[in-house]
C-alpha cells in the first residue's frame, strides 16, 4: 500500500503515547494468558504472512479508502507513522483473507459480512463510504470479527509489536487501542471488497 506524505514538524498527540514497547516477550506472556486461543492468534499472524505474498494491495475501492483514513490520523495520532498504518491496514485485511479460506484454523466458525451499503456508482464508491467503514469498525465490530475476542486480541497484540519494531528507541510508541482502532479498518475494508465483489490486487 503506498504511503501517504507526512508533514516533517512534531505536533502533539491527541492520543497518548503507549506506557512501554510491546516486545517479544510482552507478546509471549500475553497470548499465554489467553490459554487455547493464543495458538490461533499465533497461527493467524503467521497465515497473514503467506496471504500478503500473493497480493500487492487492497483493492481498487478500499486502497484509496485506506490511504485517506490513514491522512486523517496523522494530526490526531502523530507518532503513527503512513509505514506503520500501512502495515497495520494490510496485516489486518490480509487476516480477514486467511480467516475466509478456513475459519476453524482460527477459531472461528463462519465469516459474518455487513449488511447492506449503497450501490457504486459507476464503479466509484458512494458518497460517506469511508464513514460507514468507520462506523462498522466501532458500533458493529463485535458483529464481523468472525474469530473469536481472546484470538483479535492476541492478534493485535502481535500487530502491536510489530508497530512497535518499526520505531526507533526514543521515539513515541503508539498505543495498543490506536493499533487495535486501525486493524479494525483494515478487516472491515475487506469486508467492503467482498460486498462489492472485489479483490485484492495482485503482483
Amino acid at each position: 500500500m503506498a504511503r501517504p506524505g507526512r508533514e516533517a514538524s512534531k505536533r502533539v498527540s491527541a492520543v497518548p503515547q503507549a506506557d512501554q514497547r510491546v516486545d517479544a516477550a510482552a507478546v509471549d506472556a500475553f497470548l499465554a494468558s489467553l490459554g487455547r486461543d493464543g495458538p490461533y492468534a499465533r497461527e493467524l499472524d503467521a497465515a497473514v504472512d503467506t496471504a500478503l505474498g500473493s497480493i500487492r494491495s487492497l483493492s481498487v475501492l478500499t486502497e484509496p479508502l485506506a490511504l485517506d483514513y490513514l491522512e486523517r490520523q496523522a494530526r490526531p495520532i502523530p507518532d503513527l507513522s503512513p509505514e506503520q498504518g500501512a502495515q497495520i491496514i494490510a496485516r489486518a485485511y490480509a487476516a480477514h483473507l486467511a480467516t475466509e479460506d478456513d475459519p476453524p484454523r482460527f477459531g472461528a466458525r463462519d465469516v459474518p459480512v455487513l449488511g447492506t451499503l449503497p450501490p457504486l456508482r459507476k464503479g466509484s464508491p458512494p458518497q460517506g463510504l469511508l464513514v460507514r467503514v468507520v462506523k462498522a469498525s466501532r458500533r458493529d465490530f463485535e458483529l464481523i470479527r468472525a474469530v473469536p475476542a481472546p484470538v483479535w486480541q492476541g492478534f493485535v497484540r502481535i500487530l502491536t509489536r510489530r508497530t512497535h519494531d518499526l520505531v526507533p528507541e526514543g521515539e513515541g510508541l503508539v498505543p495498543i487501542v490506536v493499533v487495535d482502532g486501525l486493524a479494525r479498518v483494515g478487516w472491515v475494508l475487506r469486508q467492503v471488497d467482498i460486498h462489492y465483489g472485489l479483490s485484492p490486487q495482485r503482483p
